[in-house]
């Protein structure tokens, strides 16, 4: 199978909304971009900021890191290959932004979405997320901005605990809500049973299946 680099999408483009809000007024801070597949949230921040930051992105592939680098030409951006906060070691960061694999792995395998893509995502889509929960004190500041987006295809309770757990003030936007593709419906009674379970949540609105996504804005490190 082909390898595919995950590009510009709905969760994308409200990571680069409400980051864009966070750094508008920022200068001279470090920013870290982990699971930055075409490195399109990073490009789009420096090109509508107009303050010097200095942007770290990294990501386990090295197709989408290549990738990247083509697309961001700035003397300002430093990019890594590797899983996670590995690339980084103990370095500290002002603002870290997480655009990793983060659905449901049963409906990861089953979507066009990540064909060709190492998601690993864990049955209740927060594998990845937990890894970076665990010891992010590591490598954020501790009056620094965790921004992630909360995917209802995934256990959104769960992670909204796990953040409650790890910072003082966590602010959740609005919630968009888009249409899945067929595959969704296709496969409903094995997704019926994730939401039963509370693993993931979707409505049914006129034969249209339902998802919706938000970002979390979490700040100062317990």
């Amino acid at each position: 199978m082909k390898k595919k680099i995950f590009k510009e999408n709905l969760t994308s483009k409200l990571l680069q909304k409400h980051s864009l809000k966070i750094i508008i007024k920022s200068k001279n801070k470090n920013i870290c971009e982990i699971g930055c597949g075409d490195g399109n949230i990073s490009n789009y921040l420096i090109k509508n900021s107009k303050e010097v930051n200095f942007f770290h992105l990294s990501d386990i592939s090295s197709l989408a890191v290549e990738y990247a680098q083509k697309k961001i030409k700035n003397k300002n951006v430093e990019f890594k290959i590797g899983d996670l906060f590995k690339p980084w070691g103990d370095k500290k960061f002002d603002i870290i932004i997480s655009d990793v694999s983060s659905l449901s792995q049963m409906i990861a395998e089953r979507s066009p979405w990540y064909q060709g893509v190492n998601s690993n995502c864990g049955k209740d889509g927060l594998k990845n997320v937990q890894k970076i929960l665990k010891n992010i004190k590591n490598n954020l500041k501790k009056n620094g901005t965790f921004i992630i987006p909360l995917i209802s295809l995934s256990n959104t309770d769960k992670l909204r605990n796990i953040l409650k757990s790890k910072f003082q003030t966590i602010k959740e936007t609005e919630r968009i809500y888009w249409p899945i593709p067929m595959f969704f419906k296709q496969n409903i009674k094995e997704f019926n049973e994730l939401m039963k379970k509370k693993i993931i949540y979707f409505e049914n609105k006129f034969g249209q299946y339902i998802a919706y996504t938000s970002v979390a804005i979490c700040k100062k490190i317990k």
